[in-house]
């Protein structure tokens, strides 16, 4: 009777030391996994990405107030006043405009600049201010990242810039059609693309116009109403983190 007393008594002490010892891990896995945590977590990345984004501003801003320069791919670190074809780019009045958008899918947005010669594209890498890509003055971006070149001569020429989170194209689309009002004869159609190995080298294939108007109806149909486009002299512009 007294062991069967002791026996009873130890089972008891287990019993309950199990349950204190499952009640102490469930509490600090609720800890863990509780709401305020998870807040905090947020609100220390939120924090982390808002400085991130702080400073990538501040490059921009310094780079178009000629402060600091750009990597580029080939030409070592130019200033803005190289990607123009004037020697003093503040002077240049409405020729040089600028606009935010994320190219490259990080949440962040790239420094699009405008020039009388050229479009050019900037964005942040080990924390130094790089050229992503670099195009001439026909050269716009659109919604979906595309860059598009539209240029209007003897007839109406577009190229659609496939690129991939480097910069590089990997893609390329290229189309013409006659400018309105073009006499038979010259009233042609053409339709090409290029593929990974030489994306701008290939040649354009003459199509009927309803062929035309089929295969370029996607492309056309490519916007850029979210890119907004202001001024070199706009810099306030630049300073409010949630414009872009």
């Amino acid at each position: 009777m007294k062991k069967s007393h002791i026996y009873m008594l130890f089972l008891s002490f287990a019993v309950c030391f199990s349950l204190t010892a499952c009640s102490s891990k469930s509490s600090q896995s609720t800890k863990e996994n509780s709401p305020s945590n998870s807040v905090t977590a947020a609100s220390i990345q939120k924090t982390e990405e808002s400085d991130e984004l702080s400073e990538r501003l501040k490059q921009y801003k310094a780079f178009l107030q000629e402060e600091i320069s750009s990597e580029t791919k080939s030409d070592g670190s130019l200033f803005l006043r190289d990607f123009c074809n004037i020697a003093v780019p503040e002077k240049a009045g409405a020729e040089i405009s600028y606009a935010l958008f994320d190219m490259t899918g990080d949440g962040l947005p790239e420094l699009h600049v405008l020039t009388d010669i050229s479009y050019s594209v900037h964005t942040i890498q080990d924390n130094q201010l790089v050229t992503w890509y670099e195009g001439d003055r026909h050269c716009r971006p659109l919604n979906n990242g595309v860059i598009l070149e539209k240029v209007e001569s003897t007839g109406i020429h577009y190229g659609y810039y496939f690129l991939d989170d480097k910069g590089e194209m990997y893609l390329c689309v290229g189309f013409s059609c006659p400018p309105k009002g073009a006499k038979k004869g010259i009233d042609k159609y053409y339709f090409g693309t290029g593929g990974a190995d030489a994306p701008d080298d290939y040649d354009d294939i003459e199509v009927s116009k309803k062929k035309w108007k089929e295969l370029t109806k996607p492309f056309l149909a490519m916007s850029s109403d979210k890119i907004i486009w202001k001024h070199i002299t706009d810099l306030l512009f630049i300073e409010k983190e949630n414009v872009w």
